[in-house]
């Protein structure tokens, strides 16, 4: 779970002082909607898990190994699923296919 989500809403609020480091945190480009990802080897789809995943969000992937860049048929649908957000990809007989993520929204 995020920071961010660990913030109280309602009183007794959180001290001034980590909602500050919080709010400076993101406004530095520091948020806990990133990742990393391994696709599955010789499997067709993988299921990323983050609780920053909400429906409606989007997530962008960028390959980090040579194995990875080499992918074709990467295709994220929307879910309904909080939480939780299925990568299909062609079937790829290499282990390291590894991503790394950014999730929006």
């Amino acid at each position: 779970m995020s920071q961010l989500q660990l913030l109280r809403t309602s009183p007794p609020y959180d001290e001034s002082w980590t909602v500050a480091t919080l709010v400076n945190r993101i406004l530095g480009g520091r948020l806990n909607s990133v990742g990393t990802v391994t696709l599955t080897q010789n499997g067709t789809s993988t299921l990323l898990s983050d609780n920053n995943y909400r429906l409606g969000s989007r997530v962008l992937l960028t390959p980090t190994t040579a194995d990875a860049a080499s992918v074709s048929g990467l295709y994220i649908p929307y879910s309904a699923t909080a939480g939780q957000a299925t990568i299909y990809h062609a079937a790829v007989n290499q282990p390291d296919l590894a991503f790394d993520y950014f999730i929006v929204g």
